[in-house]
């Protein structure tokens, strides 16, 4: 029953996440149109990179990590989760006015950190630009409190739905910034508008499930005290790909002009197969853990993390091979218009194929942080965490010089794979490896072989009309990823692949 609700869940997930992943695209399309890969862009990106670095900290990390399994167990103690879950947004709120306190009044400090090499009038325009998107982490740290609430009942449609609105409140800003004096101060209005409207969206999800929180009520309860102590290790265990991603900034900032954007385009795009299937598993993954834990559950937890794995592995191989393969034909066809040029596409489609070597080793660490934090083991995360961040910027000094920006993306998937390789040596100790190890692992690398070797071939035959319209090369990239997707689900059909049948399901 856990595998299908899991499989039922991880759809919806993917499915509202899907709906946000392409509002994304559309509005990274009008970005790229309006500003290009200029130093005006870069400033707008890294303005938005600081919030979002928090969001992504809280959101996919320490927050909803730290307190799903204190919900779990203090339900199963007390009957509900209303005194902890009130306290907790008491808390929060006093801790958010503080830090959103200290981000307005150190910008410059804070730009100087995630971007040291703008000078200049870049550098200024990035300090007013965060000033305003800043805030946003105010408004999300709230939406994320409550949303981890949500998931706890297991209810994934509000939270992976909710950046939908975020998405379309940037849309608006980016289609009415051109009449405006200071184009990109608009679009990042748009941001901090987007913070409000996902924050509402939350609590209306809330009051609908009978969650909604009480800000009156006193803080820091000692079970909201245990979940902070938690926060602070689950925050550099699950949030090393975000570091990784802000090292590359702080580096790119000293290559050629455009690299940070052409990092920014390349991992937007790698950040759709990761959200779709990654981030969708394991957070859906979480509360079914932590239940199973909690009730001493193990076959029921084992089984679980057993087909999250053989679900990422069937899933994101693929994927980061189709990436690979056709990292330029699917940028040039996405973002090459107006400011954005050919030259623009093959650079970011140098960092797309790199991070895209790194999409399965990323997946599969969602799924195998949350057996720790399921275990309200918080600690070995950090140590992974740490590893993987010694090893990125090791590996970030050595290939930024041959491999430039492209370098910096590659070191992030290597990086990734020893965080993994730690982590999965780790969790011996909680359930054995070769109980969680997929049993059709064979036969998704024979298929992804022949995928990969197919695929290949194909491109290689048929060229990409890169000199066509628009509809020409669209036609032959979607083309492409019909056909083969289509192909590798009949094989892993026909090979009677376990994951798929759940799927079906």
């Amino acid at each position: 029953m856990g595998r299908k609700e899991i499989a039922k869940n991880t759809l919806i997930f993917t499915f509202s996440t899907m709906a946000s992943r392409i509002l994304g695209f559309v509005r990274d399309i009008l970005i790229a149109k309006f500003f290009g890969a200029t130093p005006v862009a870069d400033a707008f990106f890294v303005a938005f990179r600081i919030p979002n670095l928090f969001r992504r900290l809280l959101g996919e990390g320490a927050l909803s990590s730290a307190f799903i399994p204190v919900f779990s167990q203090y339900e199963k103690e007390k009957g509900n989760i209303k005194t902890v879950l009130d306290s907790a947004f008491s808390t929060l709120i006093i801790v958010l006015a503080i830090l959103v306190l200290l981000g307005e009044v150190f910008t410059s400090s804070l730009v100087k950190i995630i971007a040291p090499g703008l000078r200049g009038n870049i550098f200024t325009l990035t300090v007013n630009l965060t000033k305003i998107t800043f805030p946003y982490i105010g408004f999300m740290g709230t939406a994320i409190l409550i949303g981890a609430a949500l998931n706890h009942k297991k209810d994934f449609f509000y939270t992976s739905f909710s950046p939908c609105l975020l998405n379309i409140c940037m849309i608006i800003a980016l289609l009415l910034s051109q009449r405006f004096p200071q184009p990109i101060k608009v679009l990042a209005w748009g941001v901090f508008t987007g913070g409000i409207v996902q924050m509402l969206f939350h609590l209306y999800g809330a009051k609908k499930l009978d969650v909604l929180p009480n800000p009156v009520c006193k803080p820091f309860h000692p079970e909201v005290v245990k979940a902070l102590k938690l926060m602070a290790p689950a925050t550099a265990g699950l949030a090393i790909h975000q570091i990784n991603t802000l090292i590359d900034t702080v580096l790119a900032s000293f290559l050629v002009a455009g690299s940070i954007s052409f990092l920014y385009y390349a991992n937007r795009l790698f950040q759709l197969p990761l959200a779709l299937f990654g981030i969708a598993i394991g957070a859906v993954l979480l509360p079914y853990a932590a239940d199973a834990v909690s009730s001493g559950r193990k076959k029921e937890l084992i089984d679980n993390i057993r087909f999250s794995l053989e679900f990422v592995m069937w899933i994101t191989i693929p994927a980061a091979v189709g990436l690979v393969i056709l990292s330029f034909p699917i940028i040039d066809l996405l973002f090459r218009r107006g400011e954005f040029s050919i030259t623009d596409a093959h650079n970011t489609a140098s960092a797309l194929s790199m991070y895209a070597l790194g999409l399965p080793f990323i997946s599969a660490i969602k799924v195998v942080v949350s057996v720790f934090h399921s275990h309200m083991d918080m600690k070995t995360p950090v140590k992974a965490a740490a590893l993987a961040l010694v090893a990125n910027i090791m590996l970030n000094l050595i290939l930024m010089k041959p491999l430039k920006h492209a370098g910096l993306a590659l070191a992030t998937s290597l990086s990734s794979l020893i965080q993994l390789s730690y982590l999965m040596a780790k969790a011996n100790s909680m359930v054995k490896l070769k109980e969680i190890v997929p049993k059709n692992w064979a036969k998704i690398i024979f298929v992804n072989f022949a995928f990969a070797f197919l695929l290949f071939i194909s491109t290689k035959s048929l060229k990409y009309p890169v000199n066509e319209n628009i509809l020409a090369r669209g036609t032959f990239v979607f083309g492409i990823i019909l056909i083969f997707s289509t192909t590798y689900f009949a094989i892993s059909s026909a090979l009677k692949i376990v994951v798929l049948q759940r799927i079906r399901d």
